[in-house]
């Protein structure tokens, strides 16, 4: 999900700050949208990136690295002014503090700002998941499960990427995805980390950085109904597996399952975007294929009208404070090589 460093600037008033190789194509203003753009020093950024042209979405791109030390972040304000804050991001921020400004500027402003949780917006499987979770075929959720292995690659890595002070550690990278997961399927309400660790497990010359994590949370919805999450990530895949992470997601309903294997069925089915569904009539595979990955048509009718289709403000902020809090909670008892 990280990405190399390089220069990400955007002088259009409305649109957000890319990672490199990404067009900008200004167009007509969207002013339903929040304003991050970065000063000319910024090795990228991973807010959601998009540029608008005639309505339409034509480039998106996320999930890089600012280190706090060397760059800061222009969030700007509905006049035209604009605050300035250490920026450390990785997901979509890596700090309470960076989270409290942008949450604070698109409130105080009117303005919108968007993560592209590309584990859950761009997998079919995944999407699928939520759509019968949300339709009732398994009942109640009570529980679910994200495994979410990654491929490391160490040498295509910057050295950055191995100091949790610059990255944010692997929950805020990787775990990000996770809580926005937790969110879609469940739907809002207050969540609580029961415990949260992480751990350098195979990288012994970079004793810091942190290769595995998993965090348990407590999720009380709006309704009252209490939905148990737990999350593992890490940076073990395998050379040989043949894709990234074999990335799974199991949901415990009252009255049935789902399995989702998101990039492999590892031995079994060729290809990606697995779903199984277990409940009173049996077990079978649901087929994806005719899901819509259609986040970028949302997304770009949301700049133009002000709806929520893709999501609301509050989820981006919520699924983003949740993983900061677990990866507070793992930090304070992390060691490397515990």
């Amino acid at each position: 999900s990280t990405r190399s460093p390089g220069a990400a600037t955007s002088t259009a008033p409305w649109m957000v700050a890319t990672s490199p190789g990404t067009s900008m194509i200004p167009s007509a203003p969207a002013p339903s949208a929040v304003v991050v753009s970065a000063a000319a020093s910024v090795a990228s950024v991973a807010f959601v990136v998009v540029s608008v042209a005639a309505g339409t979405v034509v480039a998106a791109s996320v999930s890089a690295v600012v280190s706090s030390a060397a760059v800061s972040a222009t969030v700007a304000t509905g006049s035209g002014a604009a605050s300035e804050a250490p920026s450390s991001e990785l997901q979509a921020v890596t700090s309470a503090d960076d989270l409290a400004l942008i949450d604070r500027t698109a409130r105080s402003t009117g303005r919108r700002w968007w993560v592209f949780f590309s584990e859950r917006l761009s997998n079919r499987a995944i999407t699928k998941a939520v759509e019968l979770v949300g339709a009732g075929a398994i009942g109640d959720l009570v529980s679910i499960s994200g495994w979410a292995p990654h491929s490391l690659q160490p040498t295509s890595r910057p050295d950055w990427f191995f100091n949790p002070m610059l990255s944010g550690g692997i929950l805020v990278d990787l775990a990000a995805h996770q809580g926005d997961q937790l969110l879609a399927l469940a739907g809002p309400g207050i969540t609580e980390v029961a415990s949260a660790t992480v751990r350098n497990a195979a990288s012994p010359t970079c004793p810091q950085f942190q290769d595995i994590g998993r965090m348990s949370l407590r999720h009380t919805t709006s309704s009252g109904r209490v939905v148990l999450s737990d999350h593992h990530v890490d940076w073990l895949s395998p050379s040989g597996l043949g894709t990234w992470g074999d990335v799974r997601l199991n949901l415990v309903g009252a009255a049935g399952t789902i399995e989702v294997r998101s990039n492999i069925d590892v031995t079994g089915i060729d290809g990606s975007e697995h779903l199984i569904l277990v409940d009173g009539d049996g077990a079978r595979r649901i087929d994806c294929t005719a899901t819509d990955v259609d986040w970028a048509a949302r997304l770009s009718a949301d700049i133009a009208s002000g709806s929520d289709s893709l999501m609301s403000h509050e989820h981006a902020v919520s699924a983003c404070e949740l993983t900061l809090r677990a990866q507070a909670v793992a930090d304070g008892s992390y060691s490397s090589g515990g």
